[in-house]
């Protein structure tokens, strides 16, 4: 049997969902009061004092370094699970809000992992369609001339990936974001290695602004790469809907089905056509 990790990362105490493979980690531990039960990310090799900047990443970064024998591996946040109980997954609406109070009182589900990551090579949450490339989109919510960075980083570190960079970032309108998978660890051990390797560079050349949304840039830069890296490597995904607990919801936040695979279609349509 798999030796399976999923951790949640959470930088506040919050009530978890209860499974075996749930381990939750205290994110930018460094920085903050330590919270019982949760395992802190500043032991052993770490990054934590980087979490501001690096936000989700800093656990990823201590579960690359310091969980040993592990073979399946999957990143979730405290506020966002993947939904494996959608029967129909590629045509439900990429997320769906529910209350804190009934998402904990039904048992969290998982399928079985080793038997669907024999079929695919990862799993991923539901791609997001935009009206533009990814390219203009990341340039439109942050700061464009980081991303050209980049771009120059990457020709400069691992050439053989601008390929794929220009397919899924500059001629594609469709990606996976909020740096949430579920994989082997071959393939996260290889992710990770790149991934860092191209991030810490940014960071070297683009330090991080003063505003407490774009300070964040490295966190908006990987939930790109990731479609980058599956890309490159012609990873199978699994795509997958998320599940989002709030302690306040309406139903005004939830979208049909049809609703999301209308919305989806019209931004193609405009994207291809306009």
């Amino acid at each position: 049997m798999s030796n399976i990790k999923i951790f949640i990362c959470a930088h506040k105490e919050v009530l978890l969902p209860q499974h075996p493979y749930f381990l939750p980690i205290q994110a930018g531990a460094a920085i903050h009061n330590p919270i019982k039960d949760y395992q802190p990310d500043n032991e052993g090799e770490n990054i934590s004092i980087k979490n501001p900047h690096f936000c989700e990443l800093t656990c990823h970064y201590w579960a690359w370094k310091n969980l040993k024998n592990v073979d399946i591996v999957g990143l979730n946040h405290y506020r966002r699970y993947f939904d494996f109980t959608k029967k129909w997954p590629q045509f439900s609406a990429d997320k769906h809000f529910i209350s804190t109070e009934s998402f904990l009182n039904q048992k969290y589900q998982f399928p079985d992992l080793e038997k669907r990551l024999s079929k695919y090579d990862i799993i991923l949450p539901i791609a997001r369609h935009w009206r533009v490339s990814n390219t203009k989109q990341y340039g439109d919510y942050h700061i464009a001339k980081d991303w050209e960075m980049l771009r120059q980083i990457i020709k400069e570190r691992s050439p053989q990936y601008i390929p794929a960079f220009e397919k899924t970032m500059d001629h594609c309108n469709k990606a996976v974001g909020y740096n949430m998978f579920i994989t082997h660890w071959k393939h996260f051990d290889a992710y990770s290695e790149w991934l860092f390797d191209i991030l810490f560079e940014v960071e070297r050349r683009v330090p991080p602004t003063d505003d407490p949304i774009q300070s964040r840039i490295y966190g908006y830069m990987s939930e790109r790469l990731i479609n980058v890296f599956c890309e490159h490597h012609h990873l199978h995904i699994n795509h997958i809907p998320l599940m989002m607990p709030l302690d306040d919801i309406n139903d005004g936040l939830n979208i049909s089905n049809l609703h999301w695979c209308w919305r989806c279609l019209s931004n193609d349509f405009y994207y291809h056509f306009k």
